[in-house]
């Protein structure tokens, strides 16, 4: 998900410095394209026209930009929030990355035998969490709400890419 780990991390710095590009993306354009990008990333999964890891990425992303050009009209120009959540999702997304995802191949048999069990009893598919994910956008009044959820999808994303990296 190195799409969604660079628009983050944009996102942060365009926050930080108070940016002349940033107003853009709080406009309805903006919430479009960043539909439009969820959207057509989630039917290229369901349909299995794209990678897994490019449609988690491509949803990822989307969302990200929905929730700032949904969110910001709504909060003040220096809420803290635009500034950190952006980093910690970069932050996550890197870890398990680095840590879980490019090291799969080297997990033991016991270890791939936890992470079946754990992937077929959780209790959320991606599907469920892709909607919890999207539901969470449009709550606005608990502002935690989002990021709880793309925690989910980031940790289920990481243990649907470590087993297809194991299978392949």
């Amino acid at each position: 998900m190195i799409g969604f780990i660079l628009c983050s991390l944009s996102l942060a710095v365009l926050v930080q410095n108070q940016n002349e590009f940033l107003p853009l993306l709080a406009t309805p354009v903006a919430l479009g394209i960043g539909l439009t990008i969820t959207v057509a990333s989630l039917l290229a999964g369901y349909l299995k026209k794209v990678p897994t890891v490019s449609w988690h990425d491509g949803f990822a992303t989307g969302c990200l930009l929905v929730w700032y050009a949904y969110w910001e009209p709504q909060f003040n120009d220096d809420a803290p929030m635009f500034f950190y959540f952006p980093l910690y999702y970069a932050l996550l997304t890197s870890i398990v990355t680095i840590t879980l995802i490019n090291k799969s191949e080297y997990f033991d048999h016991e270890s791939i035998v936890h992470l079946r069990y754990l992937e077929k009893n959780t209790r959320f598919n991606i599907g469920g969490i892709a909607a919890f994910v999207l539901i969470s956008l449009l709550i606005t009044r608990h502002y935690a709400l989002y990021p709880i959820a793309m925690s989910f999808f980031i940790i289920r994303h990481t243990m649907v890419a470590c087993l297809e990296i194991i299978d392949s």
